[in-house]
């Protein structure tokens, strides 16, 4: 049967896109960003959850937000185009005889350091008739530990697709993180939107990955200049960010998802962070006053004014991090690659009293 699969049926699709652009006139980014003239655009109240934006450029699905007159004094425009928006932006792109890849470089090159890549969404759909992989598959292996994804813990939703047939959606990751993959029937999908038979869409298996923030940013950027195809970028990033194994010894990859990847050169993207735990503890220290703190001990050490107060380095020196900060700290480690120090990390971690934990838990 592995005869009949072709890498031939597995194509790419940008799926999501959110841009800022700082500092630009509403008229320069859509005559000279999205290249479509402002007489084609529909202009209407519309407003963006926590953001100032109260009007809307429509063309069809592609929406650009705005404020009428900015309040602040920071001209922002904002670029969405959900999965449809990019269905109908791309074919407008082929019309001009254009691609994502000279969109992306346009940016980079007239709005460079004036917009920010929110949100990225990228596809593979592997339409083959005889697919790589199910997608109840992929979610068997995750419930035996038979994958590795940089920490990301896997979630399963199911739902009635057609008749008695369930179709299944495979998380893998957080939505607030950077990065989060979602692999799904897109048949099954589609012939319940379209209220027809399964056997009309064909098998059509989707994994998409959801890049946010700098990893989306960064992904926008490869795809301008690399000059791989975006099937081969796509890919690359999943051979860099999700395995599947054999077994849970995680020694050998499983055969149908190598197969699937093919032999493809793992594609890193940058980042500052992918857990978000430590990233909460760092904006607690700085809003939350714990840095003004420190320097409050440190003015008063540097002119030997404490008092009756403790020195500061020597209190640091006694800590013991708490299990739940170690934990955070071990993700983030395990994030950018620094496995190495999370021994050290334990060490320095406080020992719960198994008695008074055993009370709790038979209380």
């Amino acid at each position: 049967m592995e005869e009949t699969r072709s890498r031939e049926f597995v194509t790419a699709k940008i799926d999501w896109l959110q841009i800022v652009f700082h500092g630009w006139e509403i008229e320069e980014v859509l005559t000279t960003a999205l290249q479509i003239d402002l007489a084609c655009f529909l202009i209407e109240n519309g407003r963006v959850k926590h953001k100032p934006y109260d009007i809307c450029y429509t063309y069809g699905s592609i929406k650009v937000f705005t404020e009428e007159t900015p309040k602040t004094g920071n001209l922002e425009c904002y670029l969405v185009l959900s999965g449809e928006g990019c269905t109908v932006y791309e074919r407008l792109l082929q019309a001009m005889g254009l691609t994502w890849r000279n969109f992306f470089q346009r940016l980079f090159r007239y709005f460079d350091g004036f917009f920010e890549v929110k949100r990225l969404d990228v596809a593979l759909d592997d339409r083959n008739e005889q697919p790589y992989f199910t997608v109840k598959q992929l979610i068997a292996k995750t419930e035996k530990k038979q994958f590795y994804s940089r920490n990301r813990k896997p979630d399963v939703f199911q739902s009635t697709a057609i008749g008695n047939k369930k179709s299944f959606t495979l998380y893998i990751g957080r939505r607030k993180s950077d990065v989060m993959f979602r692999i799904y029937d897109k048949d099954l999908e589609t012939a319940k939107q379209k209220h027809c038979a399964v056997e009309e869409i064909g098998s059509w298996k989707r994994l998409e990955i959801e890049l946010k923030r700098q990893v989306a940013h960064s992904m926008a950027k490869v795809i301008a200049f690399d000059e791989r195809s975006l099937e081969e970028l796509i890919r690359g990033v999943v051979k860099d960010e999700l395995t599947f194994y054999t077994d849970d010894t995680w020694e050998k990859v499983w055969r149908p998802w190598e197969r699937y990847l093919g032999n493809i050169q793992p594609l890193h993207l940058s980042r500052v962070y992918e857990v978000t735990g430590l990233t909460n503890t760092q904006d607690w220290l700085i809003h939350g006053g714990g840095l003004a703190g420190i320097k409050a001990f440190r003015f008063l050490a540097e002119y030997e004014a404490l008092g009756h107060l403790e020195q500061l380095d020597n209190l640091v020196a006694e800590t013991k991090y708490t299990r739940s900060l170690a934990k955070k700290i071990a993700d983030h480690l395990i994030d950018i690659g620094r496995e190495e120090l999370i021994e050290l990390v334990y060490d320095q971690t406080k020992k719960e009293n198994l008695e008074k934990k055993s009370n709790e838990t038979s209380s």
